[in-house]
């Protein structure tokens, strides 16, 4: 096995806690920004907007928003994005919509990821995003295709603040953050909250193909796809409050979870959800391992929870390269609840984390 040095990076924030015993790692009281990890909150304000009657899963958007979101959308012949497209589509990541962010090989857009890294201050506002995604081609017809797009998160967190008649960061903050006691949760990369000096962001530092964004203007295009930055601790209260139902209900919960397609190898998505099964990630290895349900982000971020074991887990691994390393640690952690470690007098010591090194690929 080829393994190398992090080459600088700060060791890992892990943070597990099962009901019979905690483990922690690295500084879990600073904020880190957890990337599409955070898409999980979109998805329990928009499924808790659904619980109170403001809209149904199976609305077509363009009954939500006004005609400068849905026109010019990106739709395959004989269909309309704002008649066939609904919200439950948006969740399951089959709008039929392409993604601005990883646009088709030979495409290019203004906010994909090359050029948030080359052009790292600019800022980006949900219609220029929605822009970006106009100029590409349509996946397909609604409802037949998987396929992971942000910019089906734009028009969720635009349903959302056309539904309320608030501000996305103010929802957010009211309707999610307080209600799961995330003390110290805040969205300063919010387009309409972003300084002009980022250095008074309270952020542990992500790398994206090797570049440090933590004071890039340019990551404001994550705007409802996840750009929530918090300590490990407040994000395992938002999984103790989702799953506690403080958020929402169990059955809108269970929807939100149930996996129906694969995103990749080892993760199915749900509605706004993912489930890590480490049996099809690693066939030999991870048979038997219970399966993980949350969201993971670009910069091997994990906020997830093992609900047969009532456990939580968060970690931060700082880059996108470190997503490999991230999977290592999650088996390891999923391998000692199927032992039952909570029997055994130190599980700190069997779950060490190894700052230093880590395998080069993520299968």
């Amino acid at each position: 096995m080829r393994r190398r040095r992090r080459r600088g990076l700060p060791p890992p924030q892990v943070l597990v806690e099962t009901p019979d015993w905690s483990f922690s790692s690295g500084d879990v009281d600073r904020p880190f920004h957890a990337a599409s990890a955070g898409k999980l909150l979109t998805a329990a304000l928009v499924a808790g907007l659904v619980e109170r009657g403001r809209f149904g899963f199976d609305t077509p958007i363009g009954r939500l928003l006004p005609a400068v979101d849905t026109d010019g959308l990106p739709a395959v012949d004989g269909f309309d994005a704002a008649v066939d497209l609904t919200v439950d589509h948006l969740l399951a990541q089959t709008s039929g919509l392409p993604d601005f962010f990883d646009p088709p090989r030979g495409r290019r857009t203004t906010a994909s990821i090359g050029a948030v890294v080359a052009h790292p201050e600019r800022r980006f506002t949900p219609s220029d995003l929605l822009d970006a995604a106009r100029g590409l081609p349509a996946v397909g017809p609604p409802g037949e295709r998987f396929h992971y797009s942000d910019t089906g998160w734009v028009l969720l967190g635009r349903i959302a603040e056309e539904a309320t008649g608030e501000p996305f960061a103010t929802l957010l903050r009211t309707r999610v953050f307080e209600p799961a006691g995330m003390e110290q949760a805040a969205t300063p990369y919010d387009v309409t909250l972003l300084p002009d000096d980022l250095g008074s962001i309270d952020v542990e530092p992500f790398w994206l193909r090797g570049h440090e964004l933590s004071r890039a203007h340019a990551v404001s295009l994550d705007w409802a796809g996840g750009n929530v930055v918090a300590p490990p601790r407040d994000w395992l209260r938002f999984l103790r409050a989702l799953r506690g139902g403080a958020l929402v209900s169990e059955s809108t919960l269970a929807r939100l979870e149930r996996p129906r397609h694969r995103f990749r190898r080892g993760i199915r998505y749900g509605a706004g959800t993912m489930t890590l099964r480490f049996d099809e990630l690693v066939p030999v290895v991870g048979r038997g391992l219970p399966a993980a349900v949350g969201h993971l982000g670009v910069w091997a971020t994990h906020v997830v929870a093992y609900p047969e074991h009532d456990t939580f887990v968060v970690l931060n691994f700082h880059a996108d390269r470190e997503m490999n390393a991230s999977f290592q640690l999650q088996m390891r952690i999923a391998s000692l609840l199927r032992r039952g470690v909570a029997q055994q007098a130190q599980p700190s010591n069997r779950l060490a984390v190894d700052g230093d090194h880590h395998e080069d690929r993520w299968s």
